[in-house]
């Protein structure tokens, strides 16, 4: 039924500060109302909603369909008793809004991701596939490159019960566990296929958000984003490194809250059709890293939201 991710609303103390420290992430603004919205370039879908509030918390998420998965939504929506709100953000009426088992607000609406910005893809010499002949993969001033996120791939967040919440997303849903930690982490995907995890939830006492994803177009635009964060006073928080759960290569940035941006590569892509696809159920540590330049520091795992009492 959800078939993808579309953007996530987040309330900061102020609004300046999320706006620089997303542009310096790669993202571009626009001012909507009393929010200030994040997009990737060259890409007309909203990413990042950011709000106005006393303190920062993840608001909500908003995720599109089809007719017919809205539809059918909206009925398993009823047969589990979840209420269906009027809009308590000034996004637009259109779609649906119901809280989660963590009490998150949840947005479905009928969409589609919009294409990314149309890109050259850099060649990749391998043993075997030489595909780049007379030309440099490098040079002086590859230092320079700026990164320019593709789009929001994933979000993890927080939540007291991660079973349940499983429950949840999968049963009413639609959405399918591609790998899991026991009653730890989890990760979701799409019921119609696509990235490995478009959602993760994390156990902590409380909801939060752990931290938002962007898809780059290559390992050195994961790094060079990061030395660039980095340079501005950013804080690195985990990487270089690359993930078991998805593959993918990562570089996490804490955010001006202490919650996360990760800038990834190489996600893995499970087919609608995914009957040869094990979901894989291990220790935390088992799904985190299969390497990575340092191990994943204490913090990494902390829920630095406050309990909000909604």
């Amino acid at each position: 039924m959800i078939r993808s991710l579309q953007h996530v609303g987040m309330t900061i103390p102020d609004l300046e500060v999320g706006r620089s420290f997303y542009e310096a992430v790669g993202l571009e603004a626009r001012i909507s109302g009393q929010h200030v919205v994040m997009r990737c370039k060259g890409r007309a879908q909203d990413q990042v909603r950011l709000m106005p509030g006393i303190q920062k918390h993840l608001s909500y998420i908003s995720f599109g369909t089809d007719a017919e998965g809205l539809q059918a939504i909206r009925e398993n929506l009823s047969f589990h008793g979840v209420v269906i709100h009027p809009a308590p953000f000034d996004i637009g009426q259109d779609g649906i809004w119901f809280r989660d088992p963590s009490g998150d607000w949840v947005h479905v609406n009928e969409a589609d991701s919009m294409p990314a910005q149309p890109l050259e893809t850099p060649e990749l010499n391998t043993p075997g596939r030489y595909r780049r002949i007379g030309e440099r993969g490098c040079t002086p001033t590859s230092k320079l490159r700026r990164v320019t996120p593709l789009r929001l791939g994933h979000l993890i967040k927080f939540t007291a019960d991660v079973n349940r919440s499983i429950d949840f997303y999968t049963r009413v849903l639609g959405m399918k566990v591609s790998d899991r930690a026991g009653d730890k982490i989890a990760f979701l995907r799409c019921g119609c296929g696509g990235d490995h995890h478009v959602l993760g939830l994390a156990k902590s006492s409380h909801s939060g958000l752990h931290h938002l994803s962007f898809e780059v177009t290559d390992l050195d635009e994961i790094q060079l984003g990061a030395k660039h964060l980095m340079s501005l006073g950013y804080e690195s928080a985990f990487g270089l490194g690359r993930h078991v759960a998805g593959s993918n290569y990562f570089h996490y940035i804490r955010d001006p809250w202490s919650s996360m941006v990760e800038y990834f590569w190489d996600i893995d892509v499970i087919p609608e059709d995914d009957s040869e696809w094990e979901a894989f159920d291990g220790d935390p540590q088992d799904v985190i890293a299969v390497w990575a330049t340092n191990p994943p520091p204490e913090a990494f795992i902390k829920n630095f939201e406050a309990a909000r009492d909604e």
